[in-house]
């Protein structure tokens, strides 16, 4: 079992998905050619792409949002997806370097000039971490920690066990994920935190973390490696 400074700092000759030379990102050539970045105009809430910079249609229909906005490095496409898969469900832990890279690309781009009391995470149940041994969005926090200097705090802890999300509808994701996030006791005088997670899709979780963070007087922004 690799130590906590070895996750923190591998050392990165080979490509985190292939065994080629690494080239950009902790990637090499082949593979970074089908990474999509995120470009041009996207959605003023919740960052996705779009052809010009207004609400996509579900940011416009959802009743209620309480994150200020999401930001993302990279498209959900099908590369993506192989390469979440192999970090979260396979244990390999190296690709945290190359997500934060990512991560790191988008927070510059889009939150530069906002001033964050903390980076926070999107937590996972108890069960869940037992038998994955890590939470990928805390890695990737304390990965984009060391890289902005801004402090992790836990903010949050997830108190339902939820099945997987990704294979369920908006409605089902609602109803499955309300009230599924409690508040940690905090510092008094946070005003402002940055919410990390791999991948935005619905935006379901985000809200909800969102929402109960709100209760507590704290605003949230959200960024993301993929959507």
């Amino acid at each position: 079992m690799r130590s906590a400074l070895e996750v923190l700092f591998p050392m990165y000759d080979k490509c985190g998905f292939c065994d080629r030379r690494t080239y950009r990102n902790g990637m090499c050539k082949m593979c970074l050619k089908e990474v999509e970045m995120i470009r041009g105009a996207i959605c003023e809430r919740c960052g996705r792409p779009m052809g010009q910079a207004t609400l996509c249609v579900d940011c416009f229909q959802r009743k209620e949002t309480y994150f200020m906005c999401n930001r993302s490095a990279v498209l959900y496409n099908g590369k993506m997806k192989e390469m979440l898969s192999l970090y979260k469900f396979r244990g390999q832990e190296t690709l945290a370097h190359t997500f934060a890279l990512f991560l790191e690309s988008a927070y510059r781009q889009y939150y530069q000039r906002v001033n964050f009391d903390y980076i926070t995470f999107v937590p996972v149940h108890e069960e869940r971490l037992r038998e994955r041994g890590f939470n990928q969005a805390q890695q990737l926090a304390f990965q984009l920690s060391l890289r902005t200097k801004i402090p992790v705090l836990s903010l949050l802890t997830k108190i339902k066990n939820t099945d997987k999300q990704s294979k369920k509808h908006r409605s089902q994701r609602l109803h499955t994920l309300y009230n599924a996030f409690h508040v940690r006791p905090f510092p008094a005088r946070i005003k402002r935190v940055l919410l990390v997670d791999d991948v935005y899709t619905t935006g379901t979780t985000v809200n909800e973390c969102a929402r109960v963070l709100n209760k507590a007087g704290i605003i949230v922004y959200s960024l993301t490696v993929a959507r």
